[in-house]
């Protein structure tokens, strides 16, 4: 059995401080309720949402020279200042989450809500001993055919599925608030490579030798790989591989619980838990490609993948937890602000808001946070017409962009559009 890395989810946080956002249930399926009852409804791109977190930037792999930018890996890049700009631990995290269908009503005490989605969600994981082991190799060993070279731990998955979310939130008298959302999740295909750990470089002959562990995982019913025989090994032949059409490859269930407390009028306390579940995946392809010290002639011999015992593959989601307050002003209810702590396994947060709704139709909200990724500054606004709600926001605002709008520096960008028929 094979445990695939985390999903990792993520929601507009900025939108979190709006006051008339029919969305409000993906950070906390017991958000407060609106004063009005409402009904809502999308077909297609309600809600689309995109998402990219990373400690690593443009300014972390390019550098200006005289003659222009060169990579890091360039040997006039000084390898000291190189690494430097690595933490221990590298990772990427972009993730795309697509609204196909909503639909959802608010009534005095009670709230439902129904959404079918298409998630893609991707992980890559780089030690700063891969950036290092490949920076010194590059200038110094691999030149001279002398040395050798390791690092560990380079994972890289990708998991997109079908998510379908039933939800419902009930007010127990004035203070509370009591939500949850249940969901099947449809697999339509997820892949992971992990190197446990990779030593390579050239002998005392000036051969090259390498040893290696690398686990490699592909469960999708769109691709279907042969095998042979190669000296008493079952090696995977992808000269055999046979293509056919997308399918559910697996299947999972999930859980979104929420809570929230108004204590005194204007004060609301919130707790949520989302995405608590799993996914059970086919294989496709489950192999193992390891070796201790062996001379390594061809790139087809270096990647010779020998088949594992066939299993499924659990993929666990990431639970995200998050702790809120948002308070109204009693000098004027169009006023509020609010913080908003995030909680995962790589990601941590704590943002504050705050949000001016001069009337129902318009809500516009603004946010700073600071996580293990730096500083964002985010902003979202909300505009309900009679029959049609727009929503758009992003939780970073980059001023610091190269011309391919790609962040100079590390940070988080997640960008949310939507409109949805509300009456």
């Amino acid at each position: 059995m094979c445990c695939f890395p985390l999903l990792f989810a993520q929601e507009l946080k900025t939108g979190f401080f709006l006051e008339n956002n029919v969305y409000s249930y993906k950070i906390n399926p017991a958000a407060p309720f609106e004063e009005k009852p409402y009904t809502f409804f999308a077909v297609g791109l309600g809600n689309v949402s995109a998402t990219a977190m990373s400690n690593l930037g443009v300014s972390s792999v390019l550098y200006p020279t005289a003659s222009g930018l060169v990579w890091g890996f360039d040997s006039d890049v000084p390898t000291d200042k190189f690494l430097s700009m690595f933490a221990k631990d590298n990772i990427v995290l972009p993730q795309v989450n697509v609204n196909l269908l909503s639909f959802g009503h608010q009534g005095e005490k009670g709230r439902f809500n129904f959404e079918l989605n298409l998630r893609s969600d991707n992980y890559f994981y780089l030690s700063k001993d891969f950036f290092s082991a490949l920076k010194v190799g590059l200038n110094e060993g691999l030149k001279s055919k002398s040395g050798m070279y390791s690092f560990q731990n380079l994972n890289a998955s990708s998991s997109n599925y079908l998510e379908a979310a039933l939800g419902y939130s009930h007010k127990i008298g004035d203070m509370i608030t009591l939500g949850g959302r249940l969901k099947f999740l449809m697999g339509l295909g997820a892949a992971s490579v992990d190197i446990n750990n990779f030593t390579g470089g050239a002998n005392e002959a000036g051969d090259f030798v390498a040893s290696t562990d690398v686990d490699v995982l592909i469960a999708t019913s769109f691709l279907k790989v042969g095998t042979e025989m190669v000296n008493g090994k079952e090696l995977y032949d992808f000269t055999t591989m046979d293509f056919n059409t997308i399918g559910i490859n697996g299947y999972g269930f999930g859980a979104d619980l929420g809570i929230t407390i108004e204590p005194v009028h204007g004060l609301t306390i919130g707790l949520s838990a989302l995405d608590l579940g799993f996914i059970n995946w086919n294989s496709t392809v489950n192999g193992k490609i390891k070796y201790d010290l062996q001379p390594i002639d061809t790139v087809e011999q270096g990647l010779e993948l020998q088949v594992a015992p066939a299993s499924a593959a659990i993929k666990k989601l990431n639970y995200n937890i998050h702790l809120s307050a948002k308070y109204r002003m009693p000098f004027y209810e169009g006023l509020g602000v609010g913080v908003l702590g995030t909680y995962q396994k790589y990601f941590k947060e704590a943002r504050i808001g705050m949000d001016f709704t001069p009337f129902r139709a318009i809500s516009l909200a603004l946010s700073g946070a600071y996580n293990n990724f730096g500083y964002d500054f985010g902003g979202a606004l909300n505009i309900r017409f009679p029959g049609v709600n727009l929503f758009l926001g992003l939780d970073s605002i980059y001023f610091e962009m190269t011309p391919q709008f790609l962040p100079v520096s590390r940070g988080i960008t997640n960008a949310t559009v939507g409109m949805a028929i509300a009456f």
